[in-house]
């Protein structure tokens, strides 16, 4: 059977823009190549870093699919992959217009509904983070931003140019950070009865999200859950193609199925 053409949706997470895909938007573009694929930034970020971050998860998710049903040819038809942050904005969409979306692949996010604090950003990182983020050299703050994220020392060695020139170019404001913050740290919703498919790609090695943030989302919604065995948070840069792989076979099963 032929697949159907899709519109994709990339959210990136916590402070980063689409920018921050790096290589991967590029190869998921040339996998997908008879899809249409779209990169959002979330508000405060990116292109829309002079817009003020809203606080709810609610509101970004407005924003975001404003912008969608805006620039997509499909209007109101969209796949999702989203990364961390960029999940929950997911997982509000999946709760709240669930008749916009065909699927949803969820990395490495988490929902305050299954998944205490200490695990959503693990205790064990909590001084580092706020050190990177005091660090004053965007360079060094970005070198340690991936350390953490990444558990490939070449994808750390390929991902900090490029982080760190989108830090000179685009900074994020503190106050949006902050805004983001506290916005993923209420959010506290999941989706009720939908038949929107979601896959779930986890990384065993993340060492800013607890792991088990997405088998709970697994244990309590149902969904497929893939885990990967030594990628770090970022997992679109420890491993893209393990990535790619897991999106497409799925994808191919499901458009059977459908």
């Amino acid at each position: 059977m032929k697949s159907k053409k899709r519109t994709w949706i990339l959210l990136r997470g916590l402070g980063r823009e689409k920018g921050h895909w790096g290589p991967f938007a590029e190869n998921f573009a040339a996998r997908f190549s008879a899809d249409e694929v779209l990169a959002i930034d979330l508000p405060g970020a990116g292109e829309f870093r002079d817009e003020s971050s809203p606080r709810t998860i609610g509101e970004i998710f407005q924003f975001v699919r404003g912008k969608a049903v805006e620039r997509a040819q499909s209007q109101t038809s969209f796949t999702l992959v989203a990364l961390s942050l960029g999940g929950m904005v997911a997982l509000e969409w999946l709760r709240r217009k669930p008749e916009d979306l065909n699927a949803c692949i969820l990395i490495n996010s988490s929902s305050k509904a299954v998944s205490p604090i200490t695990q959503r950003m693990r205790w064990q990182v909590w001084r580092d983070v706020v050190q990177i983020l005091a660090m004053q050299s965007p360079r060094d703050r970005e070198r340690a931003l991936a350390a953490l994220v990444m558990n490939s020392k070449d994808a750390q060695d390929r991902a900090v140019p490029l982080w760190t020139r989108l830090a000179v170019e685009h900074p994020i404001r503190y106050i949006n950070f902050f805004n983001q913050l506290v916005a993923a740290g209420r959010f506290a919703e999941l989706p009720q009865d939908s038949n929107v498919p979601v896959l779930l790609l986890n990384s065993l090695g993340d060492r800013l999200v607890d792991p088990s943030c997405s088998i709970e989302l697994h244990k309590k919604m149902g969904w497929r859950l893939e885990k990967h065995p030594w990628g770090g948070h970022d997992l679109t840069w420890d491993d893209p193609d393990w990535v790619l792989q897991h999106i497409q076979s799925w994808i191919q099963q499901e458009d059977r199925i459908t």
